[in-house]
């Protein structure tokens, strides 16, 4: 099951929240810039690699398991808190669409991709059941180490 929008990606940054969050919570830090992530209760926000506005397709999956993208250049994966089924939605500082799947509050894996095939993509998979810590998935020519611990929160 999976749903794929076309956002308005603005400012370096785009997310995922199950419920509502304010502009004051969505403060990068110097180590979240570095890391590439803004990890909060319900919410995360990614940076896109890209420094321009630009339209991209965010697809939003739920799945029993993660398969990798044959196309991923980066790849994470952290915990993230499905809140409220009904305020689940992708957004950007521009636009916020709403994500129509089937999921249930509790906690689940959130793997992100950053995909490249005529044109940069990004897949948010979610699969039942939390993990611990987020971690890098692959290494990138970005900055990202394979294996990295990433943090939670403003820092």
């Amino acid at each position: 099951m999976q749903c794929k929008l076309d956002l308005e990606i603005t400012d370096s940054q785009f997310g995922l929240r199950s419920r509502p969050c304010s502009d004051e919570e969505l403060q990068w830090g110097e180590g979240n810039c570095a890391q590439g992530l803004l990890l909060l209760p319900g919410v995360v926000m990614f940076d896109p690699l890209s420094d321009e506005e630009f339209g991209a397709d965010v697809v939003v999956r739920l799945a029993d398991k993660f398969l990798p993208g044959k196309n991923a250049q980066r790849c994470v994966q952290v915990p993230f808190e499905v809140v409220d089924p009904a305020e689940l939605a992708v957004f950007s500082p521009s636009e916020e669409l709403p994500v129509r799947l089937e999921v249930t509050p509790g906690d689940y894996t959130l793997v992100y991709e950053v995909c490249l095939g005529k044109e940069v993509y990004y897949v948010l998979t979610l699969i039942k059941g939390r993990i611990e810590q987020a971690v890098a998935l692959k290494s990138d020519g970005w900055g990202m180490e394979k294996g990295v611990v990433l943090q939670p929160g403003m820092f």
